[in-house]
């Protein structure tokens, strides 16, 4: 199943929203009429761990393309091995890079800052190696870019480094102009071949003149993982401080200079291609409904989902939801919690008529009228009470209602918030659990 994530920010007119808003239906009734209103969390619910082909990791429209890169090969001990590497062009800073036959160089460096919210499971401290290799194909800027696809590479990496993970920020020495500046910012650092140097700064000056001549010229490069950890990396590729930095100095008057190839937003292409191997991990026996639901399993990347379906809607025809909540608590299956913690914001997609995934009709009446999803929504971890799980809340009023009247398919399913962008996962108790399986909450007015 291919799930595209369409703008979250969707046009949705005013008197729409107050026909679709349940949660101020009702809220006018007369005296009378209100014994007809009624609540039930008893409804049934079937919910499963299904596994996901692709994701879009790359769209022509900026808006839609991600934030940030994940990198590396995760090992969970419950998930099983996830792999992510990272497939991007630069672009360079100036059409007119001012170099000629009196350069030369000192060293041409690769800075990947961390997106330092983004890492996951066990990274501070620990070690990650990463190849890289310089792209055989030129990446199409107007195409979109799946999580299954793959672009070709030459055969040789033209960098290697193994490093510690450190979040705190580390010295970086730039320069301005010809003024060395000391930088500080949380970055993984690799040095690469003195022969791409030689290579950026022999092109003739049409060609950094030209997009299309740059990009055809120097294609790219590709990140690659070579450690197994049991963290995922994250990277800030279109921070103003990525990119690569060639250093050099002009032969004559030997002052030192900097010139920069960083992923700008346009026109550059960046994608990342997802890998799972779910073989011998505890998932494993719970994909497709291969066992009861009592646990379901989410997960980032294009890891898998889960899916929930009401049976018996049919029979709520005529009712006006006045909320409706659903309620899943966190498993406990073992293993490392402090370091796999559960997804910080969950939310729900349903399929559309093209089969494509869309986030439910209450996302989308929040994200366009700029409330708070955690707020409004729900979705985000909350700490048990009396000894039960942590859990998440999740509103789904005006989607329920679609349900109910015939609008939208009976299908949902949970997933992390910008799938694409995070290495994050949760357990949840699925609907048969005989202690905390998942409720549905529906507050309703029978008219």
């Amino acid at each position: 199943m291919r799930l595209t994530f369409f703008a979250l920010v969707l046009a949705v007119i005013a008197s729409a929203y107050s026909c679709a808003d349940p949660t101020q239906v009702g809220a006018g009734l007369l005296e009378e009429d209100r014994a007809d209103v009624g609540f039930s969390d008893t409804l049934s619910i079937v919910s499963s761990t299904v596994a996901n082909d692709s994701i879009r990791t790359y769209s022509p429209f900026s808006s839609s393309q991600l934030g940030t890169y994940l990198l590396g090969n995760l090992n969970d001990p419950v998930f099983g091995r996830s792999s992510s590497s990272i497939y991007a062009q630069v672009y360079p800073q100036s059409s007119s890079p001012g170099f000629g036959a009196a350069t030369v160089v000192d060293s041409i460096i690769l800075v990947l800052p961390y997106n330092v919210d983004g890492l996951y499971g066990k990274t501070e401290g620990e070690e990650f190696g990463i190849d890289v290799f310089q792209l055989a194909e030129v990446l199409q800027e107007n195409e979109e870019y799946f999580s299954s696809q793959e672009a070709a590479v030459e055969a040789m990496p033209v960098g290697s480094a193994r490093a510690m993970v450190s979040t705190d920020s580390l010295a970086f020495t730039d320069y301005d102009d010809t003024d060395t500046v000391a930088a500080r910012f949380p970055h993984y650092r690799i040095t690469l071949d003195d022969a791409v140097a030689s290579y950026l700064v022999g092109l003739e000056s049409n060609i950094y003149a030209d997009d299309s001549l740059f990009l055809d010229a120097f294609k790219g490069i590709h990140l690659r993982p070579t450690t197994e950890n049991e963290g995922m990396l994250s990277f800030r590729l279109l921070s103003q401080d990525a990119g690569i930095y060639l250093y050099y100095r002009d032969s004559i008057n030997g002052k030192p200079k900097r010139f920069l190839y960083d992923f700008d937003i346009e026109p550059t292409v960046r994608f990342t291609n997802f890998k799972h191997d779910y073989d011998g991990a505890p998932v494993n026996d719970f994909l497709d409904g291969a066992t009861e639901d009592s646990i379901i399993f989410i997960q980032g990347m294009s890891g898998v989902s889960a899916r929930l379906e009401i049976p018996n809607v049919a029979n709520l025809r005529g009712l006006v939801v006045n909320k409706a909540e659903l309620e899943f608590y966190v498993a406990d299956v073992g293993g490392d919690e402090a370091a796999f913690t559960p997804c910080p914001q969950l939310i729900l997609t349903t399929p559309d008529d093209e089969d494509l995934q869309v986030v439910v009709e209450d996302i989308s009446i929040i994200l366009s009228q700029r409330r708070n999803l955690a707020e409004v929504f729900g979705g985000t971890p909350i700490e048990g009470t009396s000894g039960s799980p942590a859990l998440y809340r999740m509103n789904i009023s005006a989607h329920f209602q679609d349900i109910i009247d015939g609008n939208r398919k009976n299908v949902l399913f949970i997933t992390p918030l910008q799938k694409a962008e995070t290495a994050s996962r949760t357990i949840l108790y699925g609907a048969s659990h005989p202690q905390y399986g998942i409720r549905l909450k529906l507050a309703f007015t029978k008219l």
